[in-house]
């Protein structure tokens, strides 16, 4: 029997900080985590599409959830190939029809990529990505929620990112209080 390729191999769950771990150097931006199903797309080759929804495979339309799924990919096959092509793949999630783009993962690498450079690469692409807010360079624990406070509403889910040299070096999660 042949290897089974894993998307999940090649594109793995970003690996978030301990709350009292401390603050890497690096500028630092948030964005609210959008709620809905993950996604995951690579083309391990010029002719083939991996995509995942939550833990599963999508390879045929077998509900609502995939159907929207696979006609997001298709409408946008050409400039996702374009983007990507084998060196790279997209984590995001499916909300209401639409995906939102939350990482790009550089494969050869092994490292999730800035927002900037998620921008560069997926924009030409008209994709919907995640809304970053940058934050500059944070010294504490208490700066980091003072400025998230700031920017985003009492009891959103926000994800706030240290990044250093076109790459992410940290990520942590923050429900914002009062």
């Amino acid at each position: 029997m042949p290897p089974r390729y894993s998307a999940s191999s090649v594109i793995p769950e970003p690996d978030y900080d301990a709350d009292d771990a401390p603050l890497t150097d690096g500028e630092a931006v948030a964005m609210p985590l959008p709620v809905g199903a993950p996604i995951t797309l690579r083309f391990p080759s010029s002719y083939e599409t991996y995509v995942m929804l939550g833990d599963r495979r999508i390879v045929e339309d077998d509900g609502p959830e995939a159907r929207e799924v696979l006609l997001w990919t298709a409408r946008r096959l050409p400039s996702l190939w374009r983007a990507l092509e084998d060196r790279a793949g997209l984590r995001g999630v499916l909300i209401e029809g639409r995906v939102v783009v939350t990482d790009l993962y550089d494969v050869h690498n092994a490292t999730f990529v800035d927002h900037g450079l998620l921008r560069e690469k997926l924009e030409p692409a008209a994709i919907e990505l995640g809304r970053f807010s940058l934050l500059g360079p944070i010294g504490t624990r208490a700066e980091l929620v003072q400025r998230v406070r700031a920017i985003y509403a009492p009891g959103t889910v926000v994800e706030v990112r240290v990044e250093d040299g076109r790459r992410v070096v940290s990520r942590r999660r923050l429900r914002v209080g009062r």
